[in-house]
């Protein structure tokens, strides 16, 4: 059952009491987002992500289980509009571009049958797989957008002027970080205050982001 009042509306206020604005301004923040309904999808994550943590912050849990909770629910939020607002730019506002539709591209070996008299001679070969070598030849195929690996996506973007190296590195570092955050993982990182500084990074290289993205699309006119 919830919370009696006052105590509700108290720790619903105390979450609101320092966000620089509300949902609208949250959404707002991603106004470089040209899709509408994109921009709102990640406004409202954005603003998800720092309400919970002011909820977190005030009910001043400190233990190792909490703040563990709190470091993979951040990590997770940020790392998925970090991801949103790269795949929209790439494929959405650059998509054009040669850089990206490389991103498509992949090279595959491709089974290509072979004269008669050359598979005559594998076949004869005094090896146990004999039978089993085909031909094949190098040939480059196309992939869908959604199976491009994250640090692709990136590795593009810096290349495009879209982010710098530096903060896309870190960018990835919170995608990364996001697939590998599990139990397992956990016992093997014991620096606590690493994690939690780790989280709050990506929260904070929001801004930065912002900016090379919103400098990098006025360029582009």
């Amino acid at each position: 059952m919830p919370l009696p009042e006052p105590t509700r509306t108290d720790a619903a206020e105390y979450a609101r009491r320092d966000l620089p604005g509300d949902l609208a301004w949250h959404t707002n923040f991603f106004d470089f987002i040209g899709d509408v309904d994109l921009r709102s999808r990640i406004g409202q994550e954005f603003y998800a992500a720092r309400y919970l943590y002011k909820l977190w912050e005030a009910l001043r849990l400190n233990e190792p289980w909490a703040a563990q909770a709190q470091i993979q629910l951040q990590v997770q939020q940020y790392a998925s509009i970090y991801e949103a607002c790269i795949h929209h730019l790439l494929f959405e506002e650059a998509g054009d571009e040669p850089e990206v539709q490389r991103l498509f591209e992949y090279e595959a070996l491709v089974q290509r049958p072979l004269p008669g008299h050359i598979m005559e001679k594998i076949r004869s070969l005094p090896a146990d797989d004999a039978t089993e070598i085909v031909g094949a030849v190098h040939a480059v195929r196309r992939t869908q957008a959604s199976k491009i690996r994250f640090d692709s996506k990136v590795a593009a973007a810096i290349k495009l002027g879209i982010i710098d190296g530096a903060l896309g590195k870190e960018i990835v570092g919170y995608y990364t970080a996001r697939n590998y955050i599990h139990i397992h993982a956990e016992l093997r990182q014991t620096d606590l205050e690493w994690q939690i500084a780790f989280a709050r990074d990506a929260y904070r290289r929001l801004l930065p982001f912002k900016t090379q993205v919103s400098t990098w699309r006025a360029l582009r006119g």
